[in-house]
């Protein structure tokens, strides 16, 4: 009786140790892709684009249609949005690659992926000149 107990404390603590670590790495896997930015030369820290500011960009561009790109696209709100408004290309350029994946995932659920494309790449070496509408 006294080893069957013993036993299951065993068990206990070995699945408590799986179940903290698997925390811990889930933890890491969530917000990684959001605290790896700070960790570069240069910090460009990841700030979502709220309804308002949405809308505010897009009243804007009214009556602006053709390609359009996002600079520093982030999650994606902005390009997705364009995409349902009608823009003929709208493109997302992002540095965080974790960003590009989400803002791609994002898209494919919402779906505007076939209008929508989101690089990875540094926006001082992109070429915008095919593009109407720079955000």
């Amino acid at each position: 009786m006294a080893e069957l107990a013993s036993e299951n404390r065993k068990r206990r603590k070995f699945w408590l140790g799986v179940g903290f670590v698997g925390c811990v790495v889930g933890s890491v896997a969530v917000a990684g892709p959001f605290v790896t930015p700070a960790l570069r030369k240069h910090c460009l820290p990841y700030l979502p684009a709220t309804e308002n500011t949405i809308r505010l960009v897009f009243g804007e561009l009214k009556g602006c249609k053709g390609p359009f790109i996002d600079l520093g696209s982030g999650d994606g709100r902005v390009v997705i949005e364009a995409a349902k408004q009608g823009y003929t290309a709208a493109h997302g350029i992002e540095l965080n690659v974790w960003l590009v994946l989400y803002s791609r995932l994002r898209s494919l659920f919402s779906g505007t992926s076939r209008q929508t494309k989101f690089y990875r790449a540094d926006l001082w070496k992109t070429d915008l000149s095919k593009y109407k509408s720079i955000v």
